[in-house]
């Protein structure tokens, strides 16, 4: 394995465990806040806002992994009936789409981010800048786009019939 697979495989595995942090964080304010308003009758409200953005965060950063592993819902019965060369051709179509809507969405997501350092927004519980929200769409994107790349690359590179699904044994998703 050369410096910049295991770089990559490093990386992969940090996306993972921002993931897997933040799901557990998600789960135990959630419990805390559960127990706080069934057992004392009360609430806490940034628990609800805390949990509301850490799933933002696991999602845009979910994408990007999924587009790894390439496990994003696809309609592949069509690819069955192509050859191997229209196969290759039609993923790679998928990938140049999917990676011009990402640079757009990204764009208007640092739009974003940048208009709420400006204005000075805040969340309204959590009283942190809500640009550090907004913030994932433009880092969701650019992962998303780099596992796009190395997908396309790899691809063209292939010389056997394309992978439908970029899932190895012992992956998890």
């Amino acid at each position: 394995m050369n410096a910049l697979q295991k770089g990559l495989h490093y990386f992969y595995k940090v996306e993972e465990a921002v993931i897997a942090l933040l799901i557990i964080i998600a789960t135990a304010v959630l419990f805390f806040n559960v127990i706080m308003r069934f057992g004392f009758d009360t609430n806490a409200s940034w628990a609800n806002e805390l949990i509301r953005y850490a799933m933002i965060w696991i999602t845009f950063i979910g994408m990007a992994i999924c587009f790894r592993k390439g496990v994003h819902v696809g309609i592949d019965f069509i690819l069955h009936y192509l050859s191997k060369r229209a196969t290759k051709v039609l993923q790679l179509i998928v990938h140049v789409l999917s990676i011009l809507f990402l640079i757009f969405l990204g764009y208007f997501g640092m739009e974003l981010v940048l208009f709420s350092m400006n204005t000075g927004q805040i969340t309204p519980s959590l009283e942190i800048a809500i640009y550090w929200v907004y913030l994932i769409i433009p880092i969701g994107c650019l992962l998303s786009i780099l596992h796009l790349v190395t997908l396309s690359i790899q691809l063209l590179m292939e010389k056997d019939e394309p992978s439908l699904n970029n899932m190895t044994e012992g992956d998890s998703v």
